[in-house]
């Protein structure tokens, strides 16, 4: 893939909007460019309408950074949810074979290799923010805590979570999984 003449190379995650201030405003012509590149699959569409862009190396799948770069600047809403918000905290000896992550926003499909994204009601980040139920960070994006990871996969059960003998007693407090799932109970009325 080769940038517009005269410009500096495109970063691996880029937008439209990069791309056409590269080609001095034109818009069309930003669409023409990264219609072929869809074409001749050297980049990716994210997540179809969001004009967020990804380049592949060929058969190599992008790095877990790009991939969370990505996420990041297609969905402000992305939280890692799951066996992967456990596996990544140490929580879980079992490592996830894709990278799950919720969002608020409508999703029709994720085009990034590795990455499964799952659909959350209105209020739900909102909810899990107040049960201060967010820990630490994956690049850019934020982690469940444990406890609200595995409340969270009760709640909705569209995640993968290991199984209980794969997960660590000590690292994961009985009383927060409690009062997460007690958080998300005020948003059964829209699972």
């Amino acid at each position: 893939m080769n940038a517009p003449p005269g410009h500096a190379p495109l970063p691996p995650v880029f937008t439209l909007a990069d791309l056409k201030q590269q080609l001095n405003g034109d818009e069309q012509a930003a669409m023409e460019l990264a219609g072929r590149w869809l074409e001749s699959g050297q980049v990716r569409q994210v997540a179809p309408p969001r004009p967020v862009f990804i380049r592949l190396n060929g058969a190599e799948p992008p790095d877990e950074a790009q991939l969370c770069l990505a996420l990041a600047r297609t969905f402000p809403s992305v939280v890692v949810v799951g066996g992967s918000a456990l596996w990544r905290q140490g929580v879980s000896r079992q490592r996830d074979a894709l990278l799950h992550c919720a969002v608020a926003e409508s999703v029709d499909g994720c085009s990034l290799p590795g990455v499964r994204l799952h659909r959350r009601p209105a209020g739900w980040l909102e909810a899990v923010s107040r049960a201060g139920g967010l820990r630490g960070h994956l690049h850019q994006l934020p982690l469940l805590s444990a406890e609200m990871a595995v409340a969270d996969a009760a709640l909705f059960a569209d995640v993968w979570v290991p199984d209980r003998e794969h997960l660590d007693p000590d690292r994961l407090a009985a009383e927060g999984v409690a009062a997460a799932q007690a958080q998300l109970a005020t948003l059964r009325d829209d699972v």
